[in-house]
């Protein structure tokens, strides 16, 4: 999945990836997105999420072409 998420960031500018690495469950990170599974992704524009899970997230980027 990564490798396929990096590829779209090279073919599209308007998309950026970011990938955070959670040591544990208690870290900041994992608490302020209530992350519960790895790997867990959300889709943000314009600083809102706009969709969360590998479904939903290739849904909005495909729509995106």
């Amino acid at each position: 999945m990564r490798t396929q998420l990096e590829a779209l960031t090279r073919t599209r500018s308007d998309v950026k990836l970011r990938i955070v690495d959670i040591g544990s469950w208690s870290s900041p990170v994992a608490r302020q997105y209530t992350v519960r599974q790895l790997p867990t992704l959300w889709l943000f524009r314009d600083g809102k999420e706009v969709s969360k899970g590998l479904a939903e997230v290739v849904s909005e980027l495909n729509s995106l072409r």
